[in-house]
């Protein structure tokens, strides 16, 4: 760096507590306190689009995009908005938080009114509908910054320190807001009230401005020595092109490292909603720490010590990204702590990224009276790589890529980062080329023994310690829609949780089969039959080769589930089957995009009630609209996975029913199961050519008496029926009395059964 740059940058700076003392406090407050509302709004809205649009990685990088962009271009207009000087910050900021709150208010009805029109709407309709719908909130949260940067920078004469310190407090609100929705809204409020609660903290942030901006106009700030630094243009280290691609460039390298970090957690966690709020609270957590740290940095106005710091921590993130599976490879020492490391690098790998914005604006902007403008544009280009990110990465890189080459792809996109900021910032002392070229060649060994260095990673992540012989995974099949996983047994695993078996036996019954082949005792005649959610297949080839099926037609959001069924002899003459078609689709949406399709019998074998997103296939809304889709006399068949809220709902939305093992049984009209009709549909039944009961054997004839006597419904209403494997609704509603049924709203167990409540 040149002396001209180092003696013309020296200048009077402003304490980083100095900063944040009361006269500027206020400030501080309202963005810290709208951060709280912007999080909540942002996993309500992104949970009721994720019903309309889907929750296959499709419709999740849509959603996500659309918020980036309304955030980018609300920047945009910000900016604008910062360089005019007939404009009020405190008195805008007011009126948008009042606008934001009455968006809120309506916002679950305006959802609902465009879900009745979108769902026969191609891709790019849909992509242009997702922005529309949350582009008015998303664009005035995303104008905020660049206003309070241009307020704060005329009293501290720092870029640096106003945008870090700000960009601190909005994101610790988010951090709040959070582990608010997470532990509190969401399980005890459900979705209206948390919008309710959300518009609230709006209001008190407009409420809290307004009267400010009222004490305040009538307030002349006396010029000060730093006030009037504010107007001088200074020169900077670095240049507009390379401040934009800094900026760019970390948003999209921590989009897609969160991207990542929650992929890895939802698989170590079997999609905890829980576990990956808390992951995304550490990232965001991280971030601010890292605006904080740039901000301290930035109190003391020497810009030649401020790059090698953040050398220093963007190495640091490099050689972390490399460590992380590793580490999860270790599970047989860290037990459940897999799920605490990956908390841990979502906290420091954001830490270390959180300091690019803040550290990029102070040494690109000159503190003068267009400094808020220009914070705005940078914050637009850092908006920009995250919706990248979270398009290239999420949409594209996760279909091509592992998991260990993302993170070796990631690890070079941050070494990437390094070499532009000390091309840029002109960095070249012998001390710091030694310490990159030292961990250069870490990360290069790192790289090399990745794939030794994690080959146990998949195993611990998901059984927590060393697993049995026949619990080694033999089979990992990675892409944009999740982790499947089949260990040696051929037990399934869809992101991290137990997904079914591969098997079709009846005698040997290892994964409840006996469920699916009672379809014909549900129905006299299920010819059309509808199947949501593939898995390994093994319910889908016994229900394909029913003598009663005419077609099935298989619902599934992961293609990968295909791959795998086309390598297994015992299921992988479904996907020959004439009779089948299969359909890659998120279930709900293709339900609501094919009106007009009805059938004899719809099977939903769904996932556990406590997974993020269950409750879009189990509550009462999602029973209804099945109900539009049965023919008279249609029957629908779902696994409640053992929760008595979940068989609770499935009666109470249906007229007439029964409990089968773990499964609710439902329809409208009275349900006849005939077991003499049964018994001949399973002595007719062949798969692959093969008969499924040989009751010329006598394992096959001890199997047909067995299914047969625990099928029997003249047992529905016995006494301690409840560990019976048939029971009659009236009874189970009878014993469920006080449990809530499960709604889109209330999200069930989601929320609640991590924290022990029903």
């Amino acid at each position: 760096m040149t002396s001209e740059n180092s003696t013309s940058l020296k200048q009077p700076s402003i304490r980083f507590a100095e900063f944040l003392a009361p006269r500027t406090a206020y400030i501080y407050f309202f963005f810290f306190v709208s951060g709280m509302p912007a999080l909540v709004y942002q996993l309500i809205w992104q949970r009721v689009l994720f019903r309309i649009f889907g929750v296959n990685m499709e419709s999740v990088t849509i959603v996500v995009t659309a918020f980036m962009l309304g955030l980018g271009i609300g920047s945009l207009i910000g900016s604008w908005l910062a360089r005019r000087p007939t404009v009020t910050p405190l008195l805008l900021i007011a009126i948008i938080e009042v606008a934001i709150c009455i968006f809120g208010l309506s916002s679950l009805r305006l959802f609902e009114l465009a879900d009745y029109y979108v769902q026969n709407l191609a891709l790019p309709a849909k992509s242009v509908v997702a922005i529309a719908l949350v582009f008015v909130p998303t664009a005035l949260m995303g104008m905020t910054l660049p206003l309070l940067v241009g307020y704060l920078i005329a009293q501290s004469a720092n870029v640096g320190l106003s945008t870090g310190s700000l960009y601190m407090s909005n994101t610790l609100g988010a951090v709040i807001g959070c582990v608010l929705s997470a532990l509190v809204l969401f399980p005890f409020l459900g979705l209206q009230v948390s919008v309710w609660v959300a518009a609230g903290l709006n209001g008190t942030v407009a409420t809290g401005a307004f009267c400010t901006f009222l004490v305040e106009r009538h307030y002349v700030r006396p010029e000060t020595p730093r006030a009037s630094l504010a107007t001088q243009s200074l020169g900077k280290l670095l240049s507009l092109p390379a401040s934009l691609s800094l900026a760019f460039l970390g948003g999209f390298v921590s989009l897609s490292y969160e991207i990542f970090l929650l992929r890895l957690a939802a698989f170590a966690s079997g999609t905890s909603p829980l576990v990956l709020a808390i992951v995304l609270a550490a990232f965001l957590l991280g971030v601010a720490a890292g605006a904080q740290r740039a901000a301290v940095w930035c109190e003391h106005n020497v810009d030649a010590m401020i790059p090698s710091r953040v050398i220093g921590f963007l190495l640091l993130n490099s050689l972390l990204g490399l460590l992380i599976l590793p580490l999860l490879s270790e599970g047989a020492i860290l037990g459940n702590g897999v799920v605490i490391v990956i908390v841990l690098a979502a906290l420091l790998i954001a830490r270390s990224i959180g300091v690019i914005f803040p550290v990029v604006a102070h040494l690109a902007i000159a503190p003068d009276r267009q400094s808020g403008m220009r914070v705005g544009t940078l914050y637009l280009s850092n908006i920009l790589g995250s919706a990248t990110g979270c398009m290239l990465t999420g949409f594209v890189l996760a279909n091509l890529l592992g998991s260990r080459q993302l993170a070796i792809l990631l690890t070079m996109l941050s070494f990437a980062i390094v070499l532009i900021f000390i091309r840029a910032t002109r960095q070249h002392p012998k001390q710091l080329m030694v310490v990159l070229t030292a961990s250069l060649t870490a990360a290069g060994a790192l790289i090399v023994f990745q794939e030794p260095l994690s080959a146990n990673v998949f195993e611990s992540m998901l059984y927590k310690s060393k697993p049995l012989d026949s619990q080694v995974l033999t089979r990992v099949v990675e892409n944009r829609d999740g982790i499947i996983a089949v260990s040696r047994d051929g037990t399934v695993f869809g992101n991290g949780a137990y997904d079914g078996r591969f098997n079709v036996s009846l005698v040997h019954d290892t994964n409840g089969i006996l469920r699916a082949y009672g379809l014909s005792l549900y129905h006299p005649r299920p010819r059309e039959v509808l199947m949501i959610g593939l898995a390994s297949g093994s319910w889908a080839q016994v229900i394909a080769n029913n003598p009663d099926v005419s077609h099935l037609t298989i619902v599934e959001i992961n293609p990968g589930y295909t791959k795998l069924i086309s390598e297994r002899p015992e299921v992988a003459s479904l996907l020959k089957n004439p009779r089948v078609r299969i359909v890659i689709d998120d279930g709900r949406r293709w339900l609501k995009r094919y009106k007009d399709q009805t059938f004899d019998a719809i099977v939903a074998n769904t996932t556990y009630h406590f997974r993020s997103n269950a409750t879009n296939v189990l509550s009462d809304e999602f029973n209804n609209l099945i109900r539009a889709h049965l023919k008279t006399g249609g029957v629908y068949l779902f696994n409640a996975t053992n929760s008595r809220r979940v068989e609770r709902t499935g009666c109470a939305s249906f007229r007439y029913g029964y409990r089968i093992i773990n499964n609710v049984l439902a329809s409208d009209t009275p349900i006849h199961m005939d077991l003499q009709q049964w018994k001949q549909n399973l002595l007719n039944y062949r798969i692959d050519g093969r008969p499924v009961l040989d009751v010329k054997r006598a394992e096959g004839s001890a199997t047909l008496s067995r299914v047969l006597a625990e099928m029997d419904v003249s047992h529905a209403n016995a006494p301690h029926r409840e560990n019976l494997a048939v029971e009659s609704c009236a009874s189970l509603l009878d014993r469920t009395v006080g449990m809530r049924v499960v709604t889109d709203d209330n999200m069930g167990t989601e929320w609640r059964y991590p924290l022990g409540l029903n």
